[in-house]
């Protein structure tokens, strides 16, 4: 289980059974791998020590910039459809009025947590996605940030470096 704190909000994600895994995967790789590069040049850097992507901190517009890139590709009803799919293992702490609340992202409930603990802030909903690829994939983001590590560098530096600027580490 992995836990992050966004906005405020304690949120878990459990990984999904392998099965549920290996088709997300598969769905994920083929919807998005085109755009992808945009969301892995946000890894210019390489994973914090560690490895775990949801325990980066990136800056907010570009992770928007970067994941609404990649949302581009699905209609509304499908990105309604992935969230859902992506959050049926998550769990949200909250305090409300000095109670502490947990409301649970499972298909009955959806809607209702959805609307409890992200309206006004839709934007929280990118680094919970996050937090799901690294709960349900560590393998893949460790292996994608190591075997992609030079391209981001030349991406980033094209190919030269400023005279001013130190050399960045590999990934």
């Amino acid at each position: 289980m992995k836990e992050k704190t966004v906005d405020g909000i304690r949120f878990q994600a459990a990984p999904f059974s392998a099965i549920e895994a290996l088709r997300l995967k598969s769905f994920l790789l083929k919807k998005f791998g085109p755009s992808i590069g945009q969301v892995l040049g946000l890894l210019k850097d390489g994973l914090p020590t560690g490895g775990n992507i949801g325990d980066i901190n990136i800056d907010g517009s570009a992770l928007s910039g970067a994941i609404e890139k990649l949302m581009e590709q699905l209609g509304e009803d499908e990105y309604v459809a992935l969230i859902r799919r992506l959050f049926r293992n998550v769990t949200a702490h909250i305090t409300r009025d000095g109670q502490p609340l947990q409301f649970s992202f499972v298909d009955h409930a959806f809607e209702t947590s959805m609307n409890a603990v992200l309206a006004g802030r839709l934007f929280s909903v990118y680094p919970v996605m996050l937090l799901v690829l690294e709960a349900n994939f560590p393998d893949f983001f460790g292996r994608m940030a190591q075997g992609i590590g030079s391209k981001i560098r030349e991406t980033f530096t094209s190919g030269a470096e400023t005279p001013n600027s130190p050399s960045e580490p590999e990934l």
